[in-house]
């Protein structure tokens, strides 16, 4: 009688002479982000539009098509609860957050400016002086043009796709962003793109971090009329007024006015506005922004082919007309209005492209915004809310006197920045004075303005965990090296800005909720409700697409979407 020797199944697969039948499954399949041949998408559209609330969607949905943002709900997937799940809720870490999948504790873009100790002065997000500008011959950008993703401490995933779909032979994936700000084009782009442009004095240029002249196909569209055309027809309402029935009506005292205006109402007549507001730069402030980067970027995908081969490629988007006309007229305005009607055409415009030049069913385009805004506070005052403007400086004069009196210098405190007051460190270890001590003192001394919610010290943001709110918020917006030492939190609705117009940058709702909208081979028709989160983008597109997530991750992939 003999008895044979049976290996355990454990030990079969460390010897690779079995495979579980579930493990086969998940061999066998291709991700669920190719297309019907097997293979990635050709394109990648990334869309960042810049100070879009997520209620823009329902709000002004009648004035949409179905070509643009009707497209995604009718085609792809919705996240209707998607969230920014830090603070400040600024456009350099809100692009810094989608492109990497973690929040400014960890990627270390804190805002668009902040406070150096390093230096001594205020940084920007994406200032390299190590470069040079890269413009039009005869034309000198000068700092315009020092620009680089030099401070964004982590990969982003248009880094890692490049990589992963590299070929050996040599052949790699392109990657481009543009935008009209400099951030907005460079930071989703992320460290190794091809290029980045935004524009300056109404041409699009680039940095000495890309390249060393601009393209022949960039330098003739700067010389082509393009904007020119665009200011010449002014800005009029696309539609009848009545109809714009998500919008307060035309001329209120919470819109800001033009200089040299008169008063905030249509129509606007551009070229006689260009003077002092910025010349031909006056077309970021108007929806014919949108328009010129749609035409920039039909340009580049003609002239750089991308999408043309199997290797695909990626294009970032951001829209940044958006924010300069949220900032200059606020959120329940005509204007801002009639500029998502228009972006709509654009997009539609753009995916008609995409289907007729890369093909229905080969690319893929995702939609999200840098940050909300807070509806304009005189608005909501006057309509009986709990909300005010907020002017820093008694506050600041508080406590600088209170510092000097009980530690008996005037220069303890060397910096207040972005609601964040920073210690003068090498005073404190010169007196050996306690920073810890200051910290706490300048926290009680602020919490007494009743504008104030809460303050934080670093020491709390360091040995505590929260996991919720507007305080956990603050800790994710929170980098140990380079933020402050003790955080000022306002109360909802309480704004830092002109009487005019709205801004952002709170860790509140209104600030925080945006849309998350995307479409393509492999993606499921649906919405969710579960709240999902900035960070949660870059590793959803590395779960549909199969490659890396980005180094400093923190985000997870979207169960919804998968399920």
């Amino acid at each position: 009688m003999s008895t044979k020797f049976a290996l355990p199944p454990f030990l079969l697969l460390l010897l690779g002479l079995w495979t579980p039948p579930s493990l086969n499954a998940v061999l066998a399949q291709q991700p669920l982000g190719f297309t019907t041949e097997n293979q990635p998408p050709k394109l990648v559209v990334a869309i960042t539009v810049d100070q879009m609330r997520a209620d823009y969607l329902t709000r002004y949905a009648k004035g949409f098509g179905d070509g643009g943002f009707k497209r995604f709900f009718n085609e792809g997937f919705a996240g209707l609860d998607h969230h920014f799940s830090y603070a400040p809720t600024y456009t350099g870490p809100g692009h810094a957050s989608i492109a990497t999948g973690t929040t400014p504790a960890v990627h270390g873009i804190i805002g668009n400016n902040w406070f150096s100790r390093e230096t001594g002065s205020k940084v920007y997000c994406v200032e390299d002086t190590a470069v040079q500008p890269v413009g039009m011959a005869g034309i000198d950008p000068g700092t315009a043009g020092q620009m680089s993703p030099g401070k964004l401490h982590a990969s982003t995933w248009a880094d890692e796709f490049k990589l992963h779909f590299s070929q050996r032979e040599g052949a790699q994936p392109k990657v481009m962003g543009a935008s009209m700000k400099d951030r907005g084009a460079i930071l989703p782009a992320g460290h190794a793109a091809d290029a980045a442009y935004w524009v300056s004095s109404g041409q699009f240029i680039s940095s000495t971090h890309y390249m060393e002249s601009l393209p022949k196909w960039v330098r003739q569209f700067n010389k082509s009329n393009n904007l020119e055309k665009l200011l010449a027809e002014g800005w009029s309402l696309r539609d009848a007024p009545e109809s714009y029935a998500g919008s307060m009506a035309d001329n209120t005292p919470y819109e800001g006015v033009w200089r040299g205006g008169e008063r905030p109402t249509f129509p606007y007549d551009l070229l006689a506005l260009e003077e002092g507001n910025g010349g031909q730069d006056i077309i970021k402030g108007t929806p014919h922004g949108n328009t010129l980067l749609v035409d920039f970027a039909l340009a580049a995908i003609d002239a750089e082919e991308l999408g043309s081969d199997d290797v695909p490629d990626v294009l970032a988007l951001s829209f940044s007309s958006t924010d300069y006309v949220g900032h200059k007229f606020g959120a329940h305005a005509m204007e801002t209005e009639d500029t998502y009607r228009r972006l709509d055409d654009q997009l539609s415009r753009l995916f008609d492209r995409l289907d007729t030049q890369i093909g229905t069913g080969q690319w893929t385009a995702f939609l999200t915004a840098d940050h909300g805004a807070v509806t304009v506070p005189g608005l909501e005052k006057n309509r009986g809310l709990p909300v005010d403007y907020w002017n820093p400086e008694p506050m600041k004069a508080a406590v600088y006197a209170a510092v000097a009196a009980r530690f008996g210098r005037s220069d303890i405190i060397r910096e207040y920045d972005n609601d964040q007051f920073f210690l003068n460190r090498a005073v404190l270890r010169q007196e050996g004075i306690d920073a810890d001590e200051v910290a706490r003192f300048v926290a009680a001394t602020a919490a007494e303005f009743p504008e104030v919610q809460k303050v934080m010290t670093a020491a709390d943001l360091r040995g505590s965990t929260y996991l919720e709110g507007a305080e956990a918020n603050i800790q994710r917006g929170w980098h140990s090296l380079y933020s402050g030492d003790v955080i000022v939190l306002l109360k909802p609705g309480y704004l830092e800005y002109s009487r005019t117009g709205t801004s952002h940058g709170s860790p509140y709702a209104y600030d925080t909720h945006v849309p998350f909208l995307i479409m393509g081979p492999g993606v499921p028709q649906g919405v969710t409700y579960t709240r999902t989160e900035i960070r949660d983008i870059a590793p959803t597109l590395s779960a549909l697409l199969g490659f890396p997530r980005p180094s400093g991750c923190t985000g997870k992939p979207m169960p919804a979407l998968f399920d």
